[in-house]
């Protein structure tokens, strides 16, 4: 008797919402197992059975497991999305959305942890002002790539919902002005009117400002 999917994740994490957003796009019937990454929980020999190279998120349906969001998301779309425009066989239009989630890894996320990491340790203030400026500047491709209403075309898919959790995300560092990214402001704004986008952004964004409000206090103080 199969029972349903697990998502080992935790509301903190970009990559963890954007799978989150997907099965909500979906309308999956997925247990949200919260794993506490501050407390290594991700780090125990028992999810690492689970996932060789401990990260989260990571799904488990019926025993076939995947890890990394990107993966999970195209997964979920390609196996139970049938009749959404989430993902699609037509090559073309399936290499745009490949392109944007490989920008959303290389680029956005990767441009965030560069910044998150230090701030973990150090406070924003010692964050290495390349490093922040490069972040900017991910935002910056972001906006001359938004040709569309969205990230892949004129409409919705798993690109955009893996793309706006690490851009909202940076948001809360960079606070970049709606007069320098308005393509980008009007896309976020697109995307905060789906039903489910508030119940997963909305937890997610508040925690992570509360944690880089606590940080920089923190590390203000010292």
């Amino acid at each position: 008797m199969s029972s349903k999917p697990v998502l080992y994740t935790h509301i903190i994490s970009p990559a963890g919402r954007a799978a989150e957003l997907t099965i909500k796009a979906l309308n999956l019937d997925v247990e949200i197992r919260e794993m506490n990454v501050f407390k290594g929980q991700h780090m125990n020999d028992e999810f690492k059975k689970l996932n060789p190279v401990q990260t989260i998120p990571t799904l488990d349906d019926n025993g076939f497991l995947v890890w990394d969001s990107h993966a999970i998301m195209i997964y979920l779309a390609r196996r139970y999305g049938a009749g959404t425009d989430l993902y699609t066989d037509d090559f073309e239009q399936q290499a745009r959305i490949n392109s944007a989630l490989f920008f959303e890894s290389s680029i956005l996320f990767a441009r965030l942890r560069f910044c998150t990491d230090n701030l973990t340790v150090l406070g924003k203030s010692a964050i290495p002002e390349e490093n922040l400026q490069r972040a900017l500047e991910g935002l910056q491709r972001l906006e001359s790539l938004l040709q569309s209403d969205y990230v892949a075309g004129d409409h919705l898919t798993i690109a955009d919902l893996s793309c706006v959790s690490s851009v909202t995300t940076l948001h809360l560092m960079l606070k970049p002005s709606v007069e320098d990214f308005p393509k980008t402001f009007a896309w976020i704004d697109r995307l905060s009117k789906l039903p489910y986008y508030g119940e997963v952004m909305g937890r997610g964004l508040k925690a992570a400002g509360e944690l880089m409000q606590m940080l920089g206090e923190k590390n203000s103080a010292k």
